[in-house]
Parts: C-alpha cells; sequence; structure tokens
C-alpha cells in the first residue's frame, strides 16, 4: 500500500485522499435530510457522493501514503465522522416527525398508519404530515445547500486521515437530542394542550350526566378541535423553523470541531528560582 503507484495519473497519497473523502461523503449522505430518501434510486446517490467527492478531494491537501492497517483505521473513523454527522442533521426531523405522532395520539390518529417512503415504515398520519411539511421547508430555505457546504466544510475541521473521538462527543449528541425534544414539545404543545382542556371538560361531563356515553360524544369533539387547533398551529412551524435550522447547524459545528484535532495547551511558565 505504500508503494509508488498511478492510478489515472494520480499518486498513492491522492488515491487513498480521494477513497478517504468518498467514504466520509457517503456516510453522511446516507443519513442526512432529504438526500438519505428512498426515492432517490441508489445509484444516484453513489453518482452524487462520487461527484462531491471528486469536487472535494481536489480541494483537501493530499495525505501521506499510510499502509494497510492505517488505512483501515481511517476509513473506519471517516466512516463514524459521516454517521455522526448525519445522525445530529436528521434530528431536526426526527423531532418534528414525533411531534406529529404525538398529535396524532392525542386526536386518536394513532391507529391510522401509513407508510413513510424516508423510512420504508409504518408512520401516523399527522407525523408524516409535519415530515412532509418540514421536507419542503427545509427546501424552501436552501438548508440542502448549505448541509453540502458543511460536508464539504468537516475536511477542513476533521481533516484526513484519522479523527478524535472524545467523551465529549458523547455528551454534545445527548444534549442535541434533548433540545430535539424541546422541538418536539414546542410543536404539539398547542394541539395537545387544547386536546388535554378538552378531555378534562369530557370527564367533568361524564360526572356531571353518567348516563351520556362520553366516548361517542367526545371522539368526534377531539378530533374536530384537534384538527382546526391543527391548522392553526401549523403556520408556527414555518416560522420557527429557519430558526431550528440554525440550530441544527450549529450543532453539526459544534460536533466536527469536538472530533477535530484539539488544541495544544501552552506549556506553562517555569517557576523562578
Amino acid at each position: 500500500m505504500t508503494g509508488t503507484w498511478n492510478v489515472f495519473g494520480l499518486g498513492t497519497g491522492q488515491v487513498e485522499t480521494l477513497f478517504l473523502v468518498l467514504v466520509r461523503v457517503s456516510a453522511m449522505l446516507a443519513l442526512v435530510p432529504i438526500f438519505s430518501q428512498t426515492q432517490i434510486p441508489q445509484l444516484v446517490r453513489f453518482a452524487l457522493g462520487l461527484m462531491l467527492a471528486f469536487v472535494i478531494a481536489r480541494t483537501v491537501p493530499a495525505i501521506a501514503p499510510v499502509g494497510l492497517g492505517e488505512l483501515t483505521v481511517a476509513v473506519v473513523s471517516q466512516v463514524f465522522v459521516g454517521l455522526v454527522f448525519g445522525f445530529v442533521a436528521f434530528l431536526l426531523f426526527t423531532g418534528i416527525q414525533f411531534a406529529g405522532e404525538i398529535i396524532d395520539v392525542q386526536i386518536g390518529f394513532a391507529v391510522v398508519n401509513i407508510i413513510n417512503p424516508l423510512t420504508a415504515q409504518n408512520v401516523t398520519v399527522i407525523g408524516e404530515l409535519e415530515l412532509a411539511l418540514a421536507t419542503l421547508l427545509y427546501l424552501a430555505a436552501d438548508a440542502h445547500h448549505a448541509l453540502i457546504a458543511g460536508i464539504a466544510g468537516s475536511f477542513a475541521l476533521v481533516p484526513l486521515p484519522f479523527a478524535g473521538a472524545p467523551d465529549l462527543i458523547a455528551g454534545d449528541v445527548m444534549r442535541f437530542f434533548a433540545q430535539s425534544l424541546f422541538i418536539v414539545f414546542q410543536i404539539a404543545a398547542p394541539v395537545a394542550i387544547a386536546l388535554f382542556l378538552v378531555n378534562i371538560m369530557l370527564g367533568l361531563m361524564a360526572r356531571v350526566a353518567p348516563q351520556m356515553n362520553v366516548f361517542v360524544v367526545g371522539f368526534p369533539i377531539q378530533i374536530t378541535i384537534g384538527l382546526v387547533m391543527l391548522v392553526v398551529s401549523l403556520p408556527l412551524l414555518g416560522a420557527v423553523f429557519p430558526s431550528l435550522v440554525d440550530t441544527s447547524m450549529h450543532q453539526l459545528d459544534t460536533v466536527l470541531r469536538a472530533m477535530g484535532p484539539q488544541a495544544t495547551p501552552a506549556p506553562s511558565p517555569s517557576p523562578g528560582p
């Protein structure tokens, strides 16, 4: 592996650099929003990753040729960087979809499932609606362009061939996961609070008039009020979405900096005699 050989006029170090760039980019595209959707054929995603890798590799300094063992460790490092990057980027969409599923449970639509084309899994109706709206807003805000820029910029923050995995990353990821749960509460709160008050009202009605079938009366009321509150609260998603995208980009920058080379602290001055 450390010998001198050329592929299409590229030296050993350049070929290894291109290969590591392709590994990281492919791992990122496997999880990041929009580009990881199953509607995009795998061949198209591979071609996109290859094209991005060729473009990015021209801006990345070529590494020195390494042995097979070091190259294996480097490949694992790039896969790790790509998967962490994609996971953090997708937390925003996970939180929005989970908020829709909470609304479905409150309204009573949780028993109605459809196939999510993003994950090929059964999801609830409003959860899929929230995810579709988030996807459209993501594209309208040109966040996918910022995501591609973030993929290219990751090589400046986490240079090839290796990446660090400090304990700080686990804490950052858990903190970002908690922030995604806060997004859930922000989006689901209007509908959930309104339906909670409706349930209290139905409980009082059941106490006042025990002969009334609260289930038959309450189910249409919950659906009506839930859908009305959903329509009223949907513009809130468009209002808060730009700030959510900015937060997601900041999270990605934080994680990448944590995996990059750590600054060496300056030596403390020796005490005088």
